[in-house]
């Protein structure tokens, strides 16, 4: 692999007459092998806003909750059939994860959607991976790794009596925005041999799987909205620069001082309006 991204970076070199390659064709030749050849278009501007909010949504999300993960890379430019992306990595191989680094996972991919529907008030068709990508984690959490939505900590903020009511009323609320997230990756049945397909196919394993997907994206939405300007700014810069790497993009997330916000399941206006 080091041999092509030299190989590919000396060709890059080449082809603007230069004898050697240097950093910024490493850099250039390194993305283009992981992420696809960077296609020489122009947005619009008003699409080019709302995909560097898309991205700024990933990738807030990912470092505020993804607590052992690294961002690497931001972009804007098109690179096979993305119109942006926000790469991290681990910061130490890893082979197992725990449910809350799953879930964060679910937050991260969802952050995208989550931030679009802040600064639109509507998603755009960008998130179609996006989605697929959260409801095939969200089944194979439930249907293989025992994984299921943790129930809301209501102590002390509802009376005892109407503890056990108000729970499922929360958990149906999730279940709701879930299912609205959720796309039916595929038909199946258990004896397929498709854990996702089973999954989204028994009626209990997909309320469970879909309630997650909702924990998740009212996570992602109440941060978004808990740092509104931030997620602009890093936005703004994004539009300037149209792609940024490694330390840039941490000191980036670093310097808006990100926070997780506190949220009161029981104050309706909280909720986000799917």
């Amino acid at each position: 692999m080091i041999e092509q991204v030299c190989s590919m970076a000396l060709t890059f070199a080449h082809s603007e007459g230069r004898m050697q390659f240097a950093w910024q064709d490493l850099v250039e030749a390194m993305t283009t092998i992981e992420s696809g050849t960077a296609v020489r278009i122009e947005y619009v501007p008003a699409e080019t806003r709302a995909v560097a909010i898309h991205e700024a949504g990933h990738a807030v999300a990912s470092h505020v909750y993804m607590k052992d993960v690294l961002s690497t890379r931001l972009s804007i430019r098109k690179r096979g059939n993305s119109l942006g992306h926000h790469q991290a990595i681990e910061k130490e191989e890893r082979f197992s994860s725990w449910r809350s680094e799953e879930f964060a996972k679910l937050i991260w991919t969802l952050g995208a959607m989550a931030a679009e529907r802040v600064f639109y008030g509507e998603n755009s068709t960008g998130v179609g991976g996006d989605l697929e990508s959260a409801t095939t984690r969200a089944a194979w959490m439930v249907g293989v790794c025992g994984m299921g939505p943790e129930p809301p900590d209501l102590s002390g903020k509802v009376p005892a009596a109407e503890l056990e009511e108000r729970e499922k009323e929360i958990m149906d609320r999730y279940d709701r925005i879930g299912q609205r997230i959720m796309n039916r990756v595929s038909n199946g049945s258990a004896l397929q041999g498709d854990p996702i397909a089973s999954v989204l196919s028994d009626s209990s394993k997909r309320r469970a799987a879909a309630q997650i997907l909702g924990q998740a994206y009212v996570a992602a939405q109440s941060l978004i909205e808990a740092n509104r300007a931030e997620v602009e700014s890093i936005a703004e810069t994004l539009v300037a620069r149209r792609e940024l790497h490694g330390d840039e993009v941490v000191t980036l997330l670093e310097r808006h001082r990100l926070h997780r916000p506190e949220f009161d399941l029981t104050d309706d206006e909280n909720w986000p309006k799917l």
